[in-house]
């Protein structure tokens, strides 16, 4: 079945140096985001020491349960969305960069602390964590990274291992390119939140649906977890076929570049299986697997002829 939802995600830029600052900023832009009556709702890393001094510490760091974490589970609750955002937290005295999921009943759901903190923050005595985490929601699952996590490609393959749909990224930097790059490799969804101005939300093509700017800090963007990737081989003839027959109960977005295009259902009841088994269209991930297994086939025939060492 489609499985559209309603996504949207914020900007946080270093404005206030205190605490108490960055507690009504981010309050006051969860309240935005909530008017928009989304599904999930992405803050940034550490929101609550945006442009703070790391000397400043304890104050601000978080405990699970907490003052700060009620009032976005209030939110939660009232406007019957999920929330991940990133805090500074302490627990039995270890400090961690912890993002949170709140489910739409306000309950805390999912916890990751960042596999990769910088060397700055394990010297303010920030401890790495040791488990990446997907988490079940009621629109799919939900993998989660912090900022630093970007720079090992290992943490992101295994979220898609473990079969999540859509990453939350929430940062003090934008990201840029690398993001999009993830998002086709895996072909998820990849949603950022951050103190820049871009914060994204990311295709499973790769390319840029929305973005934050540096005079809008809040985006909302309609995103559809069953929509899949195709390689084009084999495939344009069906394609037009579908187009045809169905409308705009479907929607199709090509790209020559990469031979590739997308393929979304606008119809419950053409979901993309009944679709794909219909027209006989095959996702890009299986015909990569077939064409694996096919060049697999080749190589230890050529062997047993003695054509291939």
């Amino acid at each position: 079945m489609p499985r559209k939802i309603k996504v949207v995600t914020v900007s946080m830029p270093p404005k206030g140096n205190t605490v108490a600052d960055n507690w009504q900023r981010a309050l006051s832009l969860l309240d935005a985001a909530c008017a928009q009556q989304p599904d999930l709702i992405c803050l940034p890393e550490s929101m609550l020491h945006v442009g703070t001094r790391r000397a400043d510490w304890p104050t601000g760091v978080q405990t699970l349960p907490g003052a700060f974490i009620d009032e976005l589970a209030a939110r939660a609750r009232t406007h019957h969305t999920y929330i991940v955002g990133s805090l500074y937290t302490e627990t039995h005295g270890c400090f961690g960069n912890k993002a949170i999921v709140i489910d739409r009943k306000g309950a805390v759901v999912g916890e990751y602390d960042k596999i990769h903190p910088t060397i700055n923050e394990i010297q303010s005595g920030v401890k790495p964590g040791n488990e990446a985490a997907v988490i079940e929601t009621d629109f799919g699952r939900l993998g989660l990274a912090i900022c630093y996590d970007i720079g090992w490609p290992e943490h992101w393959a295994t979220l898609a291992q473990q079969g999540a749909e859509i990453i939350v990224w929430p940062s003090a930097y934008d990201g840029g390119f690398p993001l999009q790059v993830y998002a086709w490799t895996h072909f998820y969804y990849v949603v950022s939140s951050v103190w820049g101005d871009h914060s994204k939300v990311i295709d499973i093509s790769g390319r840029v649906l929305a973005s934050t700017s540096h005079w809008s800090r809040l985006i909302s963007t309609e995103i559809d977890l069953e929509k899949e990737v195709f390689h084009i081989d084999d495939q344009v003839e069906k394609l037009l076929c579908v187009q045809t027959e169905l409308g705009d109960r479907v929607r199709a977005e090509g790209f020559s570049q990469e031979n590739i295009f997308t393929l979304e259902s606008n119809d419950p009841a053409w979901p993309l299986a009944r679709i794909k088994a219909t027209y006989g269209l095959e996702n890009f991930r299986d015909y990569h697997a077939r064409a694996t297994q096919a060049q697999g086939m080749a190589r230890q025939s050529l062997v047993a002829s003695g054509q291939l060492a």
